[in-house]
């Protein structure tokens, strides 16, 4: 499992794909509204290692309860990234778990999953 403050292989790219976002906008306030709208809008991707997400997969299917504890924000990417990969998982049976997770993680995100906090120090770090 990853180490908080580690830094993820993607940070670079989810960071400049955040910070586009961002500046596309009309306007650059730093305001948890702005930041909200921002983190809110489609993602080109599902900003977890896809082995990551393989094993968390594999745990939600024994328990589904067994991200309860984890980050809001987290959980609710965990949540939907299951959801797809369900969906994949059901189109292409015969495919293995990793590739099934692979397509969902790389199959583009409805919002970036973190907070305004987080969002802020990516703008700005």
């Amino acid at each position: 499992m990853k180490r908080k403050g580690s830094k993820s292989d993607f940070s670079e790219e989810r960071n400049a794909e955040l910070r586009a976002a961002f500046f596309s906008q009309a306007t650059y306030s730093t305001s948890d509204d702005a930041l909200r709208r921002v983190i809110g809008k489609p993602s080109s991707r599902f900003w977890v290692d896809p082995d990551r997400a393989r094993d968390v997969m594999s745990r939600m299917e024994r328990d589904p309860e067994s991200i309860a504890g984890m980050n809001p924000e987290r959980r609710r990417m965990y949540s939907a990234l299951y959801d797809r990969y369900r969906a994949v998982r059901s189109r292409n049976p015969s495919a293995s778990k990793i590739s099934c997770v692979s397509m969902a993680v790389f199959s583009g995100a409805p919002e970036f999953y973190i907070t305004p906090s987080t969002a802020r120090s990516i703008i700005y770090g």
